[in-house]
């Protein structure tokens, strides 16, 4: 079946967040005491929420501080989330060609909910995407198939109609259970390796790729 939805998670992904999401973890950190970590440490911490990202951040004898350094972290972030963050090269471009030929787009992400919306609509403007679902109460985090599935419904089309495109095991796992095809991005946080292992469909190194399965 010809594509006609794409499913695009967002860290990762769509922007490379990382500096700025390990800028927030890392103040957050200090404030409890705590040791920090590089970015590129923070990259493999990235991707199940920011929950479990404190709860990584943390040392095994700390856990007892994930809240408090999760509320600071949270703050923060708000409040520095554009210092670093920018677009991968040829991410906008793409996403354009994208809706020029018809293609319905929505963005999946364990981000937190207002986050999402204010990172999308920051880069993307409004009316880009369709749907942009983030992690909130009665959406189970990725690789839970409620926020696709709740996507692949609002738009009214058979999986097969859709892809799923995002730099990690997460979005392969969540795909596989759906019934989607994922194509695995290399630019991502996570290794090729890690996709190549989660069984991604496809995996591709430059994002016009994405152009050739849906000419």
């Amino acid at each position: 079946m010809a594509v006609k939805a794409i499913i695009f998670d967002l860290d990762g992904t769509l922007v490379d967040t990382a500096a700025d999401l390990a800028g927030a973890m890392n103040y957050a950190l200090e404030k409890a005491g705590q040791p920090t970590h590089s970015v590129e440490v923070c990259r493999q911490m990235i991707g199940n929420g920011l929950k479990m990202f404190a709860q990584r951040a943390l040392g095994e004898d700390s856990q007892h501080l994930r809240d408090e350094v999760l509320g600071l972290m949270k703050a923060r972030y708000r409040d520095k989330c554009f210092e670093y963050t920018r677009l991968y090269e040829g991410v906008f471009e793409v996403v354009d060609k994208l809706r020029e030929r018809g293609i319905r787009l929505a963005v999946l992400t364990n981000k937190d909910q207002d986050d999402a919306e204010r990172v999308v609509e920051y880069f993307f403007g409004a009316d880009t995407f369709e749907y942009v679902v983030g992690a909130e109460d009665g959406t189970g985090l990725k690789p839970d198939t409620g926020g696709a599935m709740k996507i692949v419904r609002s738009m009214g089309l058979f999986c097969e109609a859709f892809l799923i495109v995002g730099d990690s095991s997460m979005d392969m796992q969540m795909a596989a259970s759906a019934g989607i095809r994922s194509v695995g991005v290399s630019w991502g946080f996570r290794r090729r390796e890690e996709l190549v292992e989660a069984g991604a469909d496809i995996i591709i190194d430059n994002p016009a790729e994405i152009l050739d399965m849906v000419a």
